[in-house]
């Protein structure tokens, strides 16, 4: 493969694909650790959870499919000869990242405390992914008529 034929945009949307699949499939999105104080004596338990995309409900999982198909558009910006599809790549690749970011954001709405890296993460690489991909040329255009 030629890397003088990648773009600034495709290293934005790798960029961002990356680090939406880091946010939602290595880190966790939620974490609440709770400590039992006695005064005079100290600390006597601590108590802590953490849950990942996966574990948060549908929302969650989509979000995961949401980065595995933006993997999938990356794969298909790097391969010599990809398969025609019916609609143009980066305008693929924009929609889903934008899904993706959509689903975070419906998921930081529903719990909106004690938020982790991982929820961030996401949230900012679906949209770095989004804006690579829009600058590629997934432009949604419309016909005129004369």
């Amino acid at each position: 493969m030629d890397m003088s034929n990648v773009t600034r945009s495709m290293w934005i949307v790798v960029g961002g694909t990356a680090a939406t699949l880091i946010g939602t499939l290595l880190l966790d999105w939620y974490s609440v650790t709770k400590s039992i104080t006695v005064q005079g004596i100290g600390t006597l338990a601590t108590a802590s959870a953490s849950a990942s995309a996966w574990d948060m409900g549908s929302v969650g999982k989509l979000a995961v499919l949401g980065s595995l198909v933006m993997l999938a558009g990356v794969v298909l910006l790097f391969i010599p000869n990809p398969p025609e599809l019916p609609f143009a790549l980066p305008m693929a690749i924009l929609v889903v990242s934008a899904f993706t970011a959509l689903m975070v954001v419906l998921k930081f709405i529903d719990l909106h405390h004690d938020t982790a890296l991982g929820l961030w993460l996401t949230l900012v690489g679906a949209l770095v992914a989004a804006y690579g991909a829009y600058e590629m040329g997934g432009r949604f255009s419309m016909s005129s008529s004369s």
